[in-house]
C-alpha cells in the first residue's frame, strides 16, 4: 500500500505543477492584454532558438539568412 500512496502523491504533484503552469500562462496573457505598452507576452518556444530557426548547428543547412551571413563574416 505504501508504494501506491507514493505513486498517487507523485501524480498529485505533477498535476499541481501542470495546473500552476497553466495558471501562470493564463495570467501572463491577461496581463499582456491589459497592458499593451509592455508588448506581447513571449510564448515558450516561440522566439529565437526554438526549432532551429535562429541558432543552427550546421550553418550550411541553416534556413536563417542572418545566421549564414554572420557566420560567413567570422
Amino acid at each position: 500500500m505504501e508504494i501506491i500512496g507514493k505513486y498517487f502523491l507523485a501524480m498529485s504533484f505533477m498535476l499541481f505543477f501542470l495546473l500552476l503552469w497553466y495558471t501562470v500562462q493564463k495570467l501572463s496573457r491577461k496581463m499582456a492584454a491589459a497592458h499593451p505598452e509592455f508588448g506581447k507576452a513571449r510564448e515558450e518556444g516561440g522566439g529565437c532558438g526554438g526549432g532551429g530557426k535562429c541558432n543552427c548547428a550546421n550553418v550550411k543547412s541553416c534556413v536563417n539568412k542572418k545566421v549564414k551571413s554572420i557566420s560567413s563574416n567570422l
